[in-house]
């Protein structure tokens, strides 16, 4: 296969002088119609452009769990717990625990004293023992394939639906390795880095730190970020090949140069990471992953960062303290992750265990733009490796 040469999605641009005038005159009478235009609707801010894509495999769960569960009749008739609920359906812990947290914030279902209880709407509508349920008319829509897709979620546990044609791959690990799915993945996780690399550089003080390892970084956007407000921090992007070559040049054409940032191509679960960082820093990277990877990943940082290190990760992460339901979003956001990936979204609770159990402590919980949040915690000083 040739592989072709990638230029940095954020910064490389073919346009003419000429061309960028056009551009400039079209932008300029796009702006005056728009002005022209009665706004009588509230335009979406970026919140909600993003909520769009990260939500859009949640009412395919929610078609699933209606007509091939027929899960609101099973708990309207056998309030269960989560550990039965799996018996009784032969499905499995990780795509259960995620329908169950979206059910839970869109007011479908209640947990009270390690029960599931269905809500009254729920029995209302949804529930084949009453006289008001539309079941059968959600279920019309149950033989789509991406319906069809979450129902073998929920039995296998095996997030293999992408539709590409890279012989008999289809998950998501093994695609991220070949050149022209990684390099879109890359891109729009570029394009993402752009929205949210400031405000997590606005969060995450590192006024105190000489070196960050950016552990599955990507292009290096949100390192960059941390570079420009911290000038006397340093970077390593530790990825795997082809996305190192990818960060490499965006890293260059950002002009950072090497005495500030470099990239060490190597696989995060198997290579040894490096031992002179003050922080290790995942960003939009463990929620892709199982809970025994996260640990895997959790405990290397821990074993290979300096005395008084710390972590910081970077996600949406359902802030579940006192035992709270998960807001809406991203509820939503985690059954996309749990149908496409390994992992899905972590809530704080969930991440201090994983955390604590590496070792680490003082874990703390900040919140971010657009539903997203960034956890710390810090290795002890007195640690060593």
């Amino acid at each position: 296969m040739v592989t072709r040469k990638r230029d940095c999605p954020a910064l490389h641009s073919t346009a003419s002088p000429s061309k960028l005038s056009q551009r400039g005159d079209r932008a300029m009478l796009q702006s005056t119609l728009a002005a022209s235009i009665p706004n009588q609707l509230p335009e979406p801010d970026i919140a909600q452009v993003i909520q769009w894509r990260d939500s859009s495999y949640a009412a395919d769960l929610y078609i699933a769990a209606v007509s091939w569960l027929d899960l609101f009749t099973y708990l309207d008739q056998t309030p269960a717990t989560e550990a039965e609920l799996r018996g009784h359906f032969q499905i499995k812990a990780r795509p259960t625990r995620t329908m169950i947290r979206l059910f839970e914030s869109w007011g479908l279902l209640a947990n009270v004293d390690g029960k599931l209880l269905v809500t009254a709407s729920a029995r209302r509508y949804l529930s084949r023992s009453s006289s008001e349920n539309i079941s059968s008319y959600i279920a019309t829509m149950k033989y789509k394939s991406s319906v069809r897709e979450i129902y073998d979620v929920l039995r296998l546990d095996a997030p293999d639906t992408w539709h590409v044609e890279r012989g008999d791959t289809t998950n998501w690990d093994a695609l991220m390795q070949t050149d022209d799915f990684a390099d879109l993945n890359t891109r729009g996780m570029e394009e993402r880095g752009r929205i949210f690399a400031p405000d997590l550089a606005r969060l995450l003080d590192c006024a105190q730190d000489t070196a960050v390892l950016d552990v599955g970084g990507g292009s290096g956007v949100y390192s960059a970020h941390l570079l420009n407000r911290y000038p006397n921090l340093s970077a390593t992007i530790f990825e795997r090949p082809p996305v190192d070559q990818l960060a490499m040049r965006c890293l260059a054409e950002r002009k950072l140069t090497a005495a500030r940032a470099r990239v060490i191509a190597g696989d995060m679960f198997v290579d040894p990471f490096p031992q002179t960082a003050s922080l290790h820093l995942y960003s939009h990277v463990l929620h892709n992953w199982g809970p025994e990877k996260v640990q895997l990943l959790l405990d290397k940082s821990y074993q290979s960062l300096l005395p008084g290190g710390r972590v910081a990760v970077y996600s949406c992460h359902p802030d579940d303290r006192g035992g709270r339901s998960a807001p809406v979003a991203e509820a939503e956001y985690s059954v996309l992750l749990t149908t496409g990936y390994e992992g899905c979204c972590y809530s704080f609770e969930d991440m201090r265990s994983l955390m604590e159990g590496a070792g680490f402590q003082h874990v703390d919980y900040r919140k971010s733009i657009c539903n997203r949040s960034l956890i710390t915690a810090r290795k002890l000083a007195s640690s060593s490796n």
